[in-house]
């Protein structure tokens, strides 16, 4: 950790480096990456607790909160604009 102190600038190349990761032979965003990821579980966890609750497989409660959680997490929050301002 004393590392890092000292030396600030090796810590702004480390993070710069590691935002960019190669992917199918070109380099892309970190961020885009993971957020592709876990939108794939997602969707995932959607489409299998939708499935296993209209064949009726396995515990409804599983199914029901896996499947609210879920979209709770992908949609957004609802807000107000007025005059171009979220209230």
């Amino acid at each position: 950790m004393e590392d890092l102190v000292d030396a600030p600038g090796e810590v702004e190349r480390s993070q710069s480096t590691d935002s960019r990761w190669a992917l199918f032979g070109s380099e892309w965003p970190k961020s885009e990456i993971v957020f592709l990821c876990q939108v794939v579980v997602l969707y995932t966890v959607i489409v299998v607790s939708i499935y296993n609750l209209t064949k009726g497989n396995g515990d409804s409660n599983l199914w029901t909160a896996l499947l609210s959680s879920c979209l709770g997490y992908l949609l957004p929050n609802p807000s107000l604009k007025r005059n171009g301002h979220v209230v």
